[in-house]
């Protein structure tokens, strides 16, 4: 029974620990397309498109924190092939976590750095070429589950004892190989709140 008390102690101390945050920002997205002679054409060029997170941050020591949560992204592009524009515009939704290293400045000012992964699948997606749109769910580029890597630099600012602002520069990019493949590459700046539960 001492055991039982002692682990829901843990556990609504570790909650209480918790610092909740939401943020919005702007992907600009390449599109890396390498076909099966193993090139990478030019014509696809970077598009943007919208970046929602909602999720949590948890100090795992004193210098070190880890975070988690739900994530919705557009992955934009547009291009042209002989003179003939053509546009993606796709909608990704799914899991999103970061870890890594907090410094602490003069101010209330906290820089932190997160080796990042996700994964996320796309609910929506179309392309745009000759004057009508083809559905891009059937693609098995677009339509399969996709893993992201990369890296995020965040820097908060405490407002009270319970609020933080912050900005953050996150780049990511998928590692899809074969003789035809396509990466997504986004990189992403975003504003969001944090808010410390008790």
């Amino acid at each position: 029974m001492n055991k039982i008390a002692l682990l829901l102690l843990f556990f609504v101390s570790s909650v209480s620990a918790q610092t909740w945050n939401i943020s919005i920002g702007a992907n600009t997205t390449n599109f890396v397309f390498t076909n099966s002679a193993g090139i990478n054409p030019s014509y696809l060029k970077p598009g943007s498109g919208l970046q929602i997170n909602l999720g949590y941050e948890k100090a795992l020591t004193k210098r070190f924190v880890y975070d988690a949560g739900l994530t919705y992204n557009q992955y934009n592009a547009v291009g042209d092939v002989q003179n003939i524009p053509f546009s993606y515009h796709t909608d990704f939704m799914g899991l999103s976590g970061g870890i890594g290293p907090k410094l602490e400045f003069r101010n209330d000012f906290t820089l932190i750095l997160k080796a990042r992964a996700a994964v996320q699948k796309m609910v929506n997606g179309n392309q745009f070429l000759q004057n009508r749109y083809v559905d891009l769910s059937e693609d098995d580029q677009f339509s399969k589950a996709r893993f992201f890597v990369g890296f995020s630099l965040e820097l908060e600012k405490k407002v009270n004892t319970n609020m933080y602002v912050y900005t953050q520069y996150q780049h990511v990019d998928t590692n899809s190989f074969g003789t035809s493949s396509l990466n997504f590459v986004p990189s992403t700046f975003s504003f969001g709140i944090k808010i410390q539960s008790k």
